[in-house]
């Protein structure tokens, strides 16, 4: 069992939401924390067409099962067409039922600087569909924010340990 699981929701080979989430585990594993990453590049995705969860595949079952044990989420959201990808929102709309009143912390990249908002899409299907309470800050990268496969902008993973710091503050309060 993990407590927190990290969802990679950007189906690119060549992923930078992957590789901001690689460095938020890497944070993680420095802080001892126990985590578990969920790539939606490696489970076989069905869509959701409101079905009960054991008529879908084992890969999705299986994540469920997976998510239900966290305290936490940390969501890494690729952005395409100033909102959350549909993969990843398939995946949460077959899963979510598992993040109920729990904390999630948003990591988002983008092609360009002004997509930033489009994390209010995400916080907006976690207050009302999941009931999911979002940490702040959320994480935001874009391309130049990236060298070589590599974050190079130190505000970026500042604020991805200030986000980890207070997902872990508030699913760790009793």
């Amino acid at each position: 069992m993990s407590d927190i699981i990290l969802i990679q929701g950007s189906l690119n080979k060549n992923s930078k939401t992957a590789i901001i989430l690689d460095e938020v585990a890497k944070i993680l594993s420095e802080k001892n924390i126990n985590f578990e990453t969920i790539d939606l590049r490696k489970i076989k995705m069905e869509f959701c067409d409101g079905r009960d969860l054991k008529e879908y595949n084992e890969d999705l079952r299986n994540s469920y099962e997976t998510m239900k044990a966290a305290k936490a989420y940390i969501i890494g959201m690729p952005v395409y067409c100033y909102s959350v990808s549909g993969p990843l929102k398939n995946f949460l709309d077959i899963t979510c039922g598992t993040m109920e009143n729990k904390f999630a912390g948003i990591v988002c990249n983008a092609g360009g600087i002004m997509s930033y908002l489009a994390s209010a899409d995400l916080m907006k299907i976690l207050s009302y569909e999941v009931q999911a309470l979002s940490v702040q800050p959320t994480v935001y990268a874009w391309g130049s924010d990236f060298k070589d496969g590599k974050i190079v902008n130190l505000k970026v993973l500042g604020k991805a340990n200030e986000m980890v710091e207070r997902l872990i503050q508030y699913s760790y309060a009793k």
